[in-house]
């Protein structure tokens, strides 16, 4: 064979390959763009999922309310023709998809009717008009999805979780919404929802923790809402009626005063007619008016209640923060260092370490939409109980003059921001975040924010913003436990 021969043996061989390739990638290409489209190309699926649900519906992308932000999280928002806003974060990695429906209708709307929004809240599945309670639950249950529901004191939710497959997902919805939109609150349910408050009351009242908490609450909040227990009281619960109920629902179950958020393995359409499907039906009616601000403590206020305990349960604080303020991080960073972060804390080394008085101590703030509480906490010997208040006041009125040294603001940011994605690591996870975000009214890139401000904190902000928001001359203190007897020295 001669070089020239050889060399065109060679060219041909390679160019074989070359055709071959060609094919292959062609074969490829042709696959996944017939069965794999790329998931906002998927016209197919999403009208499939829209019909099913009777929704006709366009891209949200082409709304004018549409938004997003790509950073921590891929956060979609819009509104839909009903006025709701939603709020979706793709998920691919899983076939589920998390649903929250959150409405201003928490403790804080009661009233003077204790426990009204945790049992309007709980007897959403008690049945509807097309449904019983034990239709509605086997509902769920043959199609493996899951439904809770939840009041706390600003918020009262809905989540639904679900396979994302239509034939799973589209019934799940539709009886979500029924729920949502048709209660029918029958008498029977009502009653048994309103024995099984009373119960929980019961239960509570031999909790030290809880009646630490009760007490605390109300002391903290004399004149504001917040002062609500979730659950109410034994007499408010036993004096409510199914009228109030009925009442409450319509008032504060409406489309005005709710917002939607999707987290899971759809494309926006998808979404955007699963949020349509859950409100189509709801009343509009009106958005509440916003409860009353929180103000500074007047006096110190103490309140030791005798309980058959061994140990004593101390609650120590005053009003914080609200979300949206913008001295939160420093506020926040402050208090990790302060007792935010478990056994590496102030609090802890000093109660904890060097004194042996609690397993735990602690402190955090909760952003409420007005200012919620910050709280100092451990439980000790009954003996114990007064040099344990003692020493965390002393804590604080130190940290607050003082603040943090440089070493420990460093080592606290290491921490939290090393830590900071463990908070989306579910589509649980993630859908609670998105339902804070959500209900108060956060930007859509404020997780992305996160990172950002915390580095920016120094030992001034945090002392500052203490200073500030913190004043110690004025807070609740509550002791909850038995009769301090001292320690009997041994001879």
């Amino acid at each position: 064979m001669t070089s020239e021969t050889a060399e065109k043996s060679h060219l041909g061989r390679w160019l074989a390959i070359a055709l071959i390739a060609i094919a292959l990638v062609g074969v490829l290409l042709f696959v996944k763009y017939k069965y794999y489209p790329s998931p906002e190309t998927l016209p197919a699926q999403g009208g499939e999922l829209a019909k099913m649900m009777g929704i006709q519906n366009k891209a949200p992308q082409k709304l004018d309310s549409y938004k997003e932000v790509k950073g921590v999280l891929n956060i979609q928002y819009w509104v839909t023709p009903q006025g709701v806003p939603v709020y979706f974060v793709p998920v691919p990695t899983l076939p589920m998809v998390d649903i929250q429906l959150v409405f201003d209708a928490g403790a804080a709307r009661n009233g003077d009717k204790g426990g009204l929004a945790y049992l309007t809240n709980t007897l959403l599945s008690e049945g509807t008009a097309k449904l019983s309670a034990d239709q509605i639950a086997e509902n769920f249950e043959k199609l493996g999805a899951q439904y809770s529901a939840e009041s706390q004191r600003d918020m009262a939710s809905l989540h639904l979780r679900s396979l994302s497959e239509p034939a799973q997902l589209v019934p799940a919805v539709q009886t979500l919404a029924e729920l949502v939109s048709h209660p029918s609150f029958p008498e029977q349910g009502f009653k048994r929802e309103q024995q099984n408050a009373l119960s929980a009351l019961k239960q509570q009242s031999q909790s030290p923790n809880q009646v630490a908490s009760k007490a605390f609450y109300s002391a903290l909040y004399p004149n504001q809402p917040y002062s609500n227990w979730v659950l109410g009281d034994e007499a408010s619960i036993a004096a409510l009626t199914v009228a109030d109920v009925k009442a409450f629902f319509n008032q504060y179950y409406v489309a005005k005063n709710v917002a939607v958020t999707i987290v899971g393995d759809l494309t926006s359409t998808e979404a955007d007619s699963i949020a349509q499907t859950l409100v189509k039906d709801m009343a509009l009616g009106e958005k509440p008016k916003a409860i009353p601000e929180v103000t500074n403590l007047q006096q110190n206020v103490v309140k030791k209640v005798n309980f058959p305990s061994a140990q004593t349960h101390i609650l120590l604080g005053e009003p914080g923060v609200k979300h949206g303020d913008p001295e939160y991080y420093a506020l926040y960073l402050g208090n990790h260092i302060l007792g935010g972060n478990g056994s590496v804390t102030r609090i802890f080394d000093i109660i904890r370490n060097k004194n042996g008085l609690a397993y735990s101590a602690y402190s955090y703030f909760v952003p409420m939409r007005e200012r919620g509480p910050f709280v100092l906490g451990c439980q000790t010997r009954n003996d114990q109980a007064d040099k344990a208040l003692e020493l965390m006041q002393g804590l604080l009125h130190d940290f607050v003059e003082k603040g943090p040294s440089d070493a420990e603001i460093e080592q606290a940011k290491k921490n939290l921001l090393g830590g900071y994605a463990l908070r989306f690591d579910s589509n649980a996870s993630i859908s609670q975040q998105i339902s804070a975000l959500a209900f108060y009214g956060l930007p859509l890139d404020h997780f992305d924010k996160f990172k950002p401000a915390i580095e920016k904190v120094d030992a001034k902000d945090i002392k500052e913003a203490f200073q500030k928001h913190i004043l110690t001359k004025n807070m609740v203190v509550v002791m909850v436990g038995g009769e301090q007897k001292p320690e009997v020295p041994k001879t």
